[in-house]
């Protein structure tokens, strides 16, 4: 009668060995691909004092780093820019739930600017702690009159954020551009910039400058840390593939040798 073989004689055999080394391969592979997802899955916040310039006046052209209406750079955030255009005091919002570096809460009083080309750039004007003061300067600059003429802005391009529901009367909850964009006269279309401007450097009659530690706040990235997991279990399943096809073949001689030995009894 011949002996059975065991699973282990069976994984022992050069074949198999090879067959190990290259699973442990491929599992080095996916673990390589699944940091690279892994790194990729939190999105550090972008600090307002990552990028700096001495002057205002060696700033790029906001034109030159983004274009109305184009999906921007992920470089692109975080950049000093200037330009020069109009206050537009029709369009004037008052957004909620911002925080100054000092940890002190507030609002922000954000307005819309027209270039020179008839772009829209939808920019701050300025922080208060209180939503009724807000409310009463947002009013005012509406009411008033703006010189309709291009004076210098500049600040840094900032990111949308996912946009809230909008409450009739109510300061919004959130600052998306994509948001505002549809809140402005259909004729400006694609004339809005992607990034919203943030000015620090000066602040609308009545209102404090904006003081900021970053621009983003961190963010998972849920596809990237889908593909991490499903990168980590490859890793898994290439050992288990050698283990089954090691035991399929054990099973295989099992069956082999049992059918030889029936055959002798016969």
């Amino acid at each position: 009668m011949n002996k059975a073989p065991t699973w282990f004689a069976v994984a022992r055999r050069p074949k198999w060995i090879g067959a190990l080394f290259i699973a442990m391969g491929v599992a080095v592979i996916c673990a390589l691909l699944a940091q690279w997802q892994g790194s990729r899955s939190i999105e550090a916040p972008v600090r307002a004092a990552d990028q700096s310039v001495t002057s205002w006046h060696k700033a790029p052209v906001l034109s030159s780093v983004v274009k109305p209406g184009r999906t921007p750079r992920e470089s692109a955030v975080g950049t000093q820019v200037q330009t020069q255009a109009t206050l537009d005091a029709s369009h004037v919002w008052v957004v909620a739930n911002r925080i100054q570096r000092d940890g002190t809460a507030g609002f922000w009083v954000v307005g819309t600017y027209v270039d020179s080309d008839g772009n829209r750039i939808i920019a701050t004007l300025g922080f208060t702690r209180q939503k009724g003061h807000a409310l009463a300067v947002a009013k005012s600059i509406q009411s008033s009159m703006q010189p309709m003429v291009l004076l210098p802005l500049h600040g840094r391009l900032s990111p949308a954020e996912a946009p809230e529901r909008i409450v009739t009367g109510a300061p919004l909850a959130s600052l998306s551009a994509g948001q505002l964009a549809n809140l402005l006269p259909a004729d400006a279309g694609q004339r809005v910039y992607p990034l919203f401007l943030l000015v620090t450097d000066q602040a609308a009659a009545g209102l404090e400058k904006i003081t900021v530690t970053s621009l983003t706040n961190a963010q998972i990235n849920w596809l990237s840390a889908f593909y991490a997991v499903e990168w980590s279990a490859f890793c898994g399943i290439s050992f288990f593939m050698w283990w089954r096809l090691v035991r399929d073949e054990q099973q295989r001689e099992l069956a082999e040798i049992s059918a030889d030995d029936q055959g002798k009894l016969d």
